[in-house]
């Protein structure tokens, strides 16, 4: 009797990033014994993750929150099978399965992007003596020049009345005179649209920690200590005190070239459904499908209504989930994950888990 040999497919699996949704996604393919038995590459420009979840630790406290994370220490103690590659990507070939960084060209059958998202820059009008004053967090250095202005201040203005301007502002209010200014009607918009009882909630917690809520609000220019605002409505101009000015009104993709569509405009989007599979969404509303490209955290933007928190825990779900996903049939949804969370869990994640 003669015995066939069971034929064992080796998968070239590519991960870009190093935040916390690709941390995770190493982690799964780990728990899932996914490293053994196929060639897992991990490209990434930075050899560290930092923790931006322990933000309110590190710069509000009188503690010092470790706040990164060495790859290659994490490797070793996850002992996950995983070669490691610095390198800055630059642009990525869907249809012939290449990546394309400043060091060197990599192949893939499955290519997972966790690059993550960069601050919105503020268009304030102000002199060049006072842009010290005004800050976006898009690393760990920014958390730092935070942490030293904060030092001499008083006043602090929240741009931007989102999850990180809600936890911002609930955190700070505790030392400072907090003044939070939103372009939008309300506040949480974007996140609970719909749902006026949520973000009520929300509100309640600011106004008993006494924090300036400003809504209908745009921030023109920052002289003298004073933040120049104008209230949409009234069209009336007023100033608020301002030591520190902390700018977290929204993020954009942080994302290399792809099939030469570029991301910094935000004419084109990357967009990821439920199971992390994804596709471009170009300026015109075509879509340009990505076969066996998978997305995590918010490096993209999701199909779902509502969108999810930019948050540690979905980017933990999403890539978990993905790891598991990415060897599933791709017809086979009964087979897949999900990650689309209840509006309550988001809920609990955005709020009750920040104050």
């Amino acid at each position: 009797m003669k015995y066939l040999s069971k034929i064992i497919k080796v998968v070239k699996i590519v991960l870009i990033g190093s935040g916390c949704a690709g941390f995770k996604f190493m982690e799964g393919l780990k728990n899932l014994n996914k490293d053994k038995g196929n060639e897992i590459l991990w490209l990434s420009r930075d050899d560290f993750m930092t923790k931006k979840w322990l933000m309110d630790s590190y710069i509000i406290k009188n503690k010092d929150e470790k706040l990164n994370v060495n790859v290659m220490d994490f490797i070793k103690e996850k002992g996950i099978n995983v070669r490691f590659e610095q390198d800055e990507i630059e642009s990525i070939d869907t249809k012939n399965k290449e990546i394309a960084g400043k060091k060197g060209k990599y192949i893939y059958d499955k290519l997972i992007i966790a690059t993550g998202s960069k601050a919105k820059l503020p268009r304030i009008e102000c002199a060049n003596s006072t842009k010290g004053k005004i800050f976006s967090f898009n690393s760990y250095d920014d958390f730092k020049k935070v942490k030293g202005n904060l030092k001499d201040s008083k006043n602090v203005v929240i741009i931007g009345a989102g999850p990180i301007g809600f936890e911002m502002s609930v955190n700070l209010a505790k030392k400072f005179n907090v003044y939070l200014i939103e372009f939008e009607s309300d506040i949480m918009l974007a996140m609970l649209s719909g749902k006026p009882l949520y973000r009520k909630i929300t509100k309640k917690i600011l106004d008993l920690r006494n924090v300036n809520i400003h809504t209908l609000t745009k921030a023109c220019k920052f002289e003298d200590n004073k933040l120049f605002c104008d209230d949409i409505e009234t069209r009336e101009n007023f100033y608020v005190p301002s030591d520190t000015i902390v700018f977290v009104a929204g993020v954009k993709q942080n994302l290399p070239v792809i099939d030469g569509y570029i991301f910094e405009t935000e004419k084109n989007t990357l967009i990821s459904n439920d199971f992390g599979e994804s596709w471009i969404r170009e300026e015109d509303g075509r879509r340009k499908i990505l076969n066996d490209v998978y997305v995590l955290g918010d490096a993209c933007y999701y199909l779902n209504i509502g969108n999810f928190p930019a948050s540690a825990m979905f980017a933990e779900r999403s890539g978990k989930i993905v790891a598991y996903n990415i060897f599933q049939s791709k017809y086979g949804n009964k087979k897949r994950l999900d990650f689309n969370p209840s509006l309550y869990a988001k809920f609990i994640d955005m709020i009750l888990r920040r104050v």
